[in-house]
């Protein structure tokens, strides 16, 4: 290769694959993560737990920004639930959705409309939720931010 000659890695395809029957939400809460993971795991019977093998590292402003990610997988099936903090220190993971405190990602079997919007309801019936609502990828600047 000459010098100075450089080649762009396109990684369009990579987020799609990412995001392939997948869902997000985002989540606004006053709520501490691991409290509201107890919420969680209470209300929907789920098993959200801290996996740091996964949290998301940020270098901005010559300093390392983690954002803790708990894992919670659904047993029998092949769907995973994530639960990203989206701040962490001052930063934003997200800086899109700057006024969303956790982003929530399905990966998996989604389930049928009613079913989802059965469990968004659950969700939105947590005290100290304001907001529960369904994001498409698509409109994400920063995916990449939630690639692990």
């Amino acid at each position: 290769m000459k010098p100075g000659k450089s080649f762009l890695l396109d990684t369009a395809d990579s987020y799609d694959e990412f995001f392939e029957d997948s869902c997000l939400i985002g989540l606004v809460t006053s709520v501490k993560s691991y409290k509201f993971c107890l919420r969680l795991n209470k209300l929907l019977n789920f098993d959200f737990r801290l996996n740091t093998d996964i949290e998301i590292l940020l270098n901005k402003k010559n300093r390392n920004y983690y954002f803790p990610v708990y894992e919670s997988n659904v047993k029998h099936s092949f769907t995973k639930h994530y639960l990203y903090s989206n701040r962490n220190d001052g930063e934003i993971l997200l800086p899109e959705f700057k006024h969303i405190d956790f982003i929530w990602l399905i990966k998996g079997q989604v389930g049928a409309g009613d079913e989802f919007g059965q469990m968004l309801s659950l969700v939105k019936s947590i005290q100290d939720v304001q907001l529960a609502t369904e994001i498409d990828y698509m409109y994400l600047e920063h995916k990449e931010h939630l690639i692990f």
